[in-house]
């Protein structure tokens, strides 16, 4: 195996289309590894993750800020999981909203200016409405600092964030700027205890490009990774073996 890098960053989305969380360690589950927190045993990737999504209260589609203006603000949101693993939701306020809370669609709708509702994505026995995802989420998402500086090279004005992108892990790689996860592709990465298997590229949408605490709304970055890698940037991962990730674990892929 080859060293290619070390964690940057570690990230948790338990709210579907809305801002995350930053962590020092993520505990991977496996397809049906109960013990090691997945919710449901369909689901493998980081527990508690896009577990939950916002949707329209009166058509009951799910919410896409990726193609539809009214949807935008979800990326003014946060999302975060206490202790006891209740997902809340952050306002532009400051305030957090847990996921029971009774006042919770009154918040969401009037920051909306429509009828907005929670929703599982898959049943765990909750109170909430079960509403199918729009996509279905892959186990695993990565992302490298080559990849990102690629799209800063074809467009020195970008400003990039690992936000823009919704990874899961975010690699600090050494080599120059280039999608160094492509050649990764179908084959097996270790980190820690884990080891995943890359399955295929991201393709990406109109989030990347959509405004959000401290970024601008920059269509040129779509334009650059479509012109740059296809649509895509980062990869997708299935689990082969769950396990712990750290900041600043060292990342190896086979030769």
């Amino acid at each position: 195996m080859i060293s290619v890098g070390r964690i940057a960053e570690l990230w948790r989305y338990p709210v579907s289309s809305v801002g995350g969380e930053k962590l020092d360690h993520l505990d991977v589950a496996a397809t049906g590894d109960a013990k090691a927190g997945a919710a449901d045993p369909a689901l493998s990737g980081v527990p508690g993750s896009r577990s939950f999504l916002l949707f329209d209260a009166d058509t009951r589609e799910p919410a896409a800020p990726e193609s539809s203006e009214r949807w935008r603000k979800a990326l003014h949101l946060v999302s975060r999981l206490r202790p006891d693993g209740m997902a809340e939701i952050g306002f532009p306020d400051g305030t957090w909203r847990p996921a029971d809370a009774p006042d919770l669609e009154d918040r969401l709708s009037a920051h909306f200016g429509f009828s907005v509702g929670l929703a599982e994505t898959r049943g765990t026995g909750g109170n909430w409405p079960v509403v199918e995802p729009r996509y279905k989420a892959s186990p695993l998402h990565i992302l490298t600092t080559a990849s990102m500086e690629a799209i800063r090279a074809s467009d020195p004005a970008s400003t990039l964030d690992a936000r823009r992108f919704r990874p899961d892990i975010l690699i600090q790689t050494e080599t120059p700027a280039g999608f160094v996860e492509n050649d990764w592709i179908g084959r097996r990465v270790v980190i820690g205890t884990l080891e995943i298997q890359v399955t295929e590229g991201t393709k990406r949408c109109g989030m990347t490009l959509a405004a959000q605490p401290g970024l601008p709304e920059q269509p040129n970055i779509l334009r650059s990774i479509l012109r740059g890698n296809r649509r895509n940037l980062g990869v997708y991962a299935d689990i082969a073996v769950p396990g712990r990730v750290t900041l600043g674990a060292e990342v190896w892929v086979d030769a």
